[in-house]
């Protein structure tokens, strides 16, 4: 058995609110996509998110969001769902 996260593959979507304006923000990707030219072929296990905070074994899946109102970003995590 292995893990999908539910807003990648479709199955949920993520009601995120801006904090600056209130607006529903738009879901951009992983933030794994963001990181670098290759973070998309890195393994999970060797990823971590600002040199600081290791998101490996958390079992979630961290999303990056943007305001189409003011432009304002945040990033929230996504539970992973066994299958």
């Amino acid at each position: 058995m292995g893990e999908i996260c539910t807003a990648c593959n479709g199955l949920e979507e993520i009601d995120a609110v801006c904090p600056n304006c209130r607006e529903k923000m738009d879901n951009m990707g992983r933030m794994e996509d963001y990181q670098g030219p290759y973070s998309p072929y890195m393994d999970r296990d060797s990823f971590s998110y600002n040199n600081t905070a290791n998101y490996t074994g958390d079992n979630c899946c961290i999303h990056l969001y943007v305001c189409p109102n003011c432009r304002s970003l945040s990033h929230f995590s996504v539970a992973l769902k066994s299958i």
